[in-house]
């Protein structure tokens, strides 16, 4: 009876956590509002669409840790290449744990491979579609046991589950553009029986305004499927000049609030750092490395 209540809380637990919105340090900066900007290093995990717009071979790696806690490790890995007749093929990575006292007590780990297709575009408009695809592996760590450290106590194994996304982009004349990002399309779940839980499923929809070539900005809305939490996000992106780029955001329900750059060298390798605030918790720091070939 204890480790099946102790199974469900993980459960409940890892249902709130699976879908972290804001992965990467530019996304973290601007509070998660890009569904409807410019395709870079963070379009696996929140409009595949975009895809189509990086040209070449890119690499990000980054890490953080959620609330400024140890035991909250973040890390993510993404790449992306572009193919004749495939399109522009992304792959991620994102593992998240959970620790005590160095143990692991849970690690959600995220494999994605996402394709963005362009369906039309000229020198006024374009329009794209993509989709990705995440086989989501949750490894639980022993119960506290007798000791109540771990040493005795039962292994708890691990279940995975597979879900899908779908992303549609679209720009006119490089001044307006519009996306929409559904996550879990598929109503992919955890579990069987009464324990089966149903993983987040969320709809973002937003509009980018670009008043001049440098500057950029976002409004979005957020929808949990099936609660009653819409969230309005409001991010910006300005290019100072041709080595930086200043992001900021803001969101209700919670209010949080971003702030970050990112750095470019001469050869086009990228540094960005991103914070987010909390109503309660800490800032969430995030830190990622990018790698153009």
């Amino acid at each position: 009876m204890v480790k099946c209540l102790y199974f469900i809380f993980l459960t409940v637990t890892f249902s709130q956590v699976s879908d972290y919105a804001y992965t990467g340090a530019e996304a973290s900066a601007m509070v998660g509002a890009v569904v409807s900007e410019r395709g870079g290093n963070w379009s696996t995990f929140y409009n595949p669409a975009g895809m189509t717009e990086i040209d070449g071979t890119h690499f990000s790696i980054g890490s953080g840790k959620l609330y400024g806690y140890n035991w909250l490790p973040t890390y993510n890995l993404s790449g992306y290449v572009s193919l004749p007749l495939l399109g522009t093929i992304g792959l991620s990575l994102q593992q998240l744990e959970t620790k005590s006292d160095g143990i692991a007590l849970s690690t959600e780990q995220t494999l994605s491979i996402a394709q963005g297709f362009n369906l039309q575009h000229d020198n006024n408009s374009h329009l794209s579609i993509g989709y990705t695809a995440n086989l989501i592996q949750w490894d639980l760590g022993k119960s506290a046991g007798v000791s109540g450290n771990g040493s005795d106590g039962w292994e708890l194994g691990s279940i995975d589950a597979i879900t899908v996304d779908f992303g549609i982009l679209a720009s006119l004349r490089e001044k307006y553009r519009f996306g929409v990002f559904m996550k879990n399309i598929n109503s992919g779940a955890l579990g069987k029986g009464m324990t089966r839980q149903v993983l987040p499923r969320r709809i973002n929809t937003g509009i980018t305004y670009l008043p001049m070539t440098r500057l950029s900005t976002s409004i979005v809305s957020e929808q949990q499927i099936g609660r009653d939490n819409l969230q309005i996000k409001c991010a910006i992106q300005y290019i100072l000049n041709s080595n930086i780029i200043i992001y900021a955001g803001a969101q209700s329900n919670p209010n949080r609030f971003g702030i970050g750059a990112t750095v470019i060298s001469l050869n086009k390798q990228s540094i960005s750092y991103g914070l987010l605030s909390h109503p309660v918790l800490p800032m969430t720091h995030q830190l990622n490395i990018g790698i153009s070939l």
